[in-house]
């Protein structure tokens, strides 16, 4: 009896094991993936272990080959071979029209993949005439500000230049910037120290050329070495003699406080603190997802007030903005710092 089940296991094991290396993945679509958004002028592929002629059907469309044999090497472990088993081909994703869609891909004819997707569109097919050059704050990492710029032949905005954050040890060449966070104390100013944003950039000569955001008496640019600022900026920033600049040394600032220029989105929140000769003032401005903005300040100064000593309002214009910070008394005469956008983002503007 048991030798009778054992050999029937046995049997089962043999014919499982074939049957899980059949079920083995050997082939995927990735683009488009399943559930994802594309537009413009794009690129349909994966990969498939063996394959003949590889065709993709669009909503079950007629035919549309693809090359394959392009090198994978991350699908070699799955596929034991050299890796070239890629595929892809193209097609303007504004054929299809706005909404959901289907991609079926087949080797000789037979499916072995698909996904279903949206498309959204700018309107037409094939847009023509646009222009555009937009910069994005904290992308790909805080800190950093990359452009991108229209191309209309593949119908994307595709980036075309990035400054990076400002930080110690970096260093930059001819036709590069960094941007960055700084503290900056203004004597001449009812406010004591404040935070600003700031900029260092190499024109094509070599020269270093220094800018902080709302402040046009402080923007220089040297041609050999960056001097302490009016001894209001702790920065060190040294040429080389290849041309380059390098700093040596910049105070770090959070990121995250209000800062001027500072580009405030629906959903987005920041946090500040202002030192006055008389208290300080720390605060907080939001964005609402419907475009409305709010601040919320806890107020430690030693002059009259309305409404006790903490703000909480929300407004939709600067003008509504201006009326919340004239709850603090005219002799600190702050005025608003923060205007609205068209696409319902603030800006923050100044500090005085």
């Amino acid at each position: 009896m048991l030798t009778s089940f054992l050999l029937r296991l046995c049997l089962g094991f043999t014919v499982l094991v074939p049957s899980l290396a059949h079920a083995q993945l050997t082939g995927v679509l990735e683009i488009p993936g399943n559930g994802t958004t594309v537009s413009g002028v794009g690129m349909i592929s994966g990969w498939k272990c063996e394959a003949g002629d590889i065709t993709i059907s669009l909503n079950a469309g007629d035919p549309i080959p693809a090359t394959y044999g392009l090198p994978r090497a991350d699908t070699s472990g799955a596929c034991g071979d050299d890796g070239n088993n890629g595929f892809f081909s193209y097609t303007n994703w504004g054929n299809l029209g706005d909404g959901e869609h289907t991609a079926v891909v087949y080797d000789d004819g037979t499916e072995f993949a698909r996904s279903t997707f949206t498309v959204t569109t700018l309107g037409t097919e094939f847009l023509t005439g646009a222009n555009a050059q937009v910069s994005v704050t904290d992308f790909p990492q805080a800190g950093e500000t990359t452009t991108f710029e229209w191309n209309p032949a593949t119908q994307h905005l595709e980036a075309v230049s990035r400054d990076p954050a400002c930080r110690e040890t970096l260093t930059m060449k001819p036709g590069e910037a960094c941007r960055g966070s700084i503290s900056l104390e203004l004597d001449t100013s009812r406010l004591g120290t404040v935070s600003t944003g700031f900029s260092f950039s190499v024109e094509a000569e070599g020269r270093g050329c220094i800018s902080i955001s709302g402040i046009p008496a402080f923007n220089y640019c040297y041609s050999a070495s960056l001097p302490d600022v009016l001894d209001k900026i702790d920065i060190s920033v040294i040429r080389n003699e290849d041309g380059s600049w390098t700093i040596d040394d910049f105070p770090l600032v959070d990121l995250g406080e209000c800062v001027i220029d500072l580009k405030v989105k629906p959903g987005a929140k920041c946090s500040g603190s202002i030192d006055l000769p008389i208290g300080e003032l720390d605060f907080a401005f939001s964005v609402e997802a419907d475009g409305e903005a709010c601040i919320e300040a806890e107020v430690d100064l030693d002059i009259p007030l309305v409404d006790g000593k903490e703000i909480d309002a929300c407004f939709d214009t600067r003008k509504d903005f201006q009326k919340v910070l004239d709850k603090i008394d005219d002799v600190i005469e702050i005025g608003a710092f923060a205007a609205k956008n068209a696409d319902d983002s603030w800006t923050i503007l100044d500090f005085l």
